[in-house]
């Protein structure tokens, strides 16, 4: 996972956040580190949400990014 950018297979949750983010996102990851770019985009783009724990085993995490997807489909 050292090198998620490049290693073409995966990405962490902090990962994709930042990815997604774009030039921004990578400019943040540049000046903060992934974790803490990671957290401040959940942050800002989930207000009041907790940050996920990005060193969560896959089984947990695959649970809470279902849960928010759920909580997401019935806000909207």
């Amino acid at each position: 996972m050292s090198t998620w950018h490049r290693c073409g297979t995966t990405h962490c949750r902090a990962g994709w956040a930042i990815t997604l983010a774009g030039a921004g996102g990578a400019a943040l990851e540049f000046a903060m580190g992934s974790a803490a770019a990671g957290s401040l985009i959940y942050a800002a783009s989930r207000p009041g949400k907790p940050i996920p724990n990005f060193y969560d085993n896959d089984e947990r995490a695959l649970a809470d990014i279902k849960a928010c997807a759920a909580e997401q489909t019935q806000a909207a």
